[in-house]
């Protein structure tokens, strides 16, 4: 076998590690693109948020500027002293609370004297799902023994959500780390000694006190703010399922506008005191690595500002091809991915990756890829017409048929008299897609 050695030329084009992050950016839903801006500033010490930004992390878990609410210290006496505040809650609400949590428990554990106990107990809930009584006062009020009450208790607190009927937030807090298996020390100590200060946004005092970065207490501020500082509300609320629209449509004075529903990302910036820390480091390998988060931090900047840019400059050229559409003065126009590629003089991936995953709202919230609908393109099959078009003639046609149905080929005949050729069996396969009965079926009323 003889072997001979040439030399080709190929024409290859390669992306950066750099190029397909920005594309990946690029195809971020809003709330993929917020988790990611989370991670990033959690991770570079350059990346910083608003302060406006930075309380609602802290403060999610709810404003509790009393230390003594923090500390749950207050012990109001009998539950008649909370009389005005149950007063205000109905009785479906109530009965419900009480169906959640004592549905938890099976009533052959307990006796019909501690189940009364519980029920009282449940009613002496303050309105974040704290207990704060004085189980001494608590007897003396109701004419229970104090054993039975504490018994009761203790079995109360262990039901869900983690945290209900602890004596305040800190003891919350520190139940849901129990539940959830996070054995964090250093968390633990956070929450039990340094809630006020992380309440008023004192990062520097807790990284010198705990003698950890800056980093691992924005760190511990995210996670403390994904817990719980109100389990009754988990009990009150029903959260309703909604699409949160990544842009918004709207048409002021007659002309199209285009926003991204992405207000929060402007609360990111540079910090000022690690780029000055960076001007003035004297250690190489220190100055190196501001150099190098803020090289991060500029390119991340700058791939969400393209990201808006070209989202907003893809659903512009949407707009102008499916007007009608967003009117609601007509159906879909034939478009495809490649025609807007076309319009804008971008890639075909380009486009693709800017409407995937995102929705649009404007009178009403659909999602972007939907407004994309090819023509059929087969001889015979209905040239530059959209599938929902056809379909609507369809409709049309069966709605005025009379009292003889007609046949899928009957309809094919009619569309291909007002210029649509479409097939038999294409006019079946969009009354299927439709639930339209055949002609045979609609004929016996089905």
């Amino acid at each position: 076998m003889e072997l001979n050695s040439y030399i080709e030329v190929q024409q290859k084009q390669t992306l950066s590690a750099g190029q397909v992050q920005a594309l990946n950016i690029l195809a971020f839903t809003n709330q993929e693109l917020e988790d990611f801006m989370v991670n990033e500033y959690l991770e570079n010490p350059i990346l910083e948020r608003s302060d406006q930004k930075e309380n609602e992390i802290m403060t999610s878990m709810e404003k509790f500027s009393d230390s003594q609410a923090i500390y749950g210290d207050q012990h109001p006496g009998s539950p008649e002293e909370e009389e005005p505040y149950r007063r205000e809650l109905s009785a479906r609400e109530g009965n419900r609370l009480k169906e959640n949590l004592l549905g938890q428990l099976n009533w052959k554990d307990y006796s019909k004297e501690q189940w009364k106990i519980m029920s009282y107990l449940v009613d002496c809930l303050d309105e974040k799902g704290f207990f704060t009584h004085d189980l001494e006062e608590l007897s003396a009020a109701s004419g229970y023994k104090k054993e039975e009450l504490d018994r009761c208790l203790m079995v109360l607190r262990e039901l869900e959500p983690a945290g209900i009927f602890s004596s305040g937030l800190v003891e919350c807090l520190l139940k849901q780390l129990e539940a959830r298996d996070v054995k964090d020390e250093t968390l633990c100590r956070i929450l039990k000694d340094y809630l006020p200060q992380l309440f008023s946004g004192q990062i520097g005092v807790i990284s010198r006190s705990l003698g950890i970065s800056t980093v691992q207490v924005k760190e511990y501020i995210h996670f403390i703010g994904s817990l719980n500082p109100r389990p009754i509300m988990d009990m009150w609320t029903e959260v309703a399922s909604c699409v949160v629209p990544d842009i918004i449509v709207s048409r002021p004075g007659g002309s199209w506008r285009v926003e991204i529903n992405d207000q929060w990302i402007g609360e990111y910036k540079y910090s000022d005191y690690y780029i000055h820390m960076m001007k003035e480091a004297k250690d190489p390998e220190l100055t190196a690595y501001f150099k190098e988060r803020l090289e991060r931090a500029r390119f991340v900047m700058n791939c969400v500002e393209q990201r808006r840019k070209t989202i907003v400059r893809v659903m512009e050229a949407i707009l102008r091809r499916q007007e009608d559409y967003f009117e609601q003065k007509d159906l879909l126009e034939p478009m495809g991915l490649e025609d807007i590629a076309g319009d804008l003089g971008i890639h075909v991936s380009t486009v693709s990756r800017a409407v995937k995953g995102k929705y649009v709202q404007y009178k009403r919230t659909e999602p972007v890829k939907s407004l994309f609908t090819s023509s059929l393109s087969k001889e015979g099959e209905g040239q530059g017409i959209s599938p929902e078009k056809i379909k609507e003639r369809i409709r049309a046609m069966i709605a005025a048929e009379g009292k003889k149905p007609l046949s899928d080929q009957k309809l094919a005949h009619g569309l291909a008299e007002e210029g649509i050729p479409v097939s038999r069996r294409a006019v079946a396969k969009y009354r299927i897609q439709m639930n339209i009965p055949d002609s045979r079926q609609r004929g016996m009323g089905v």
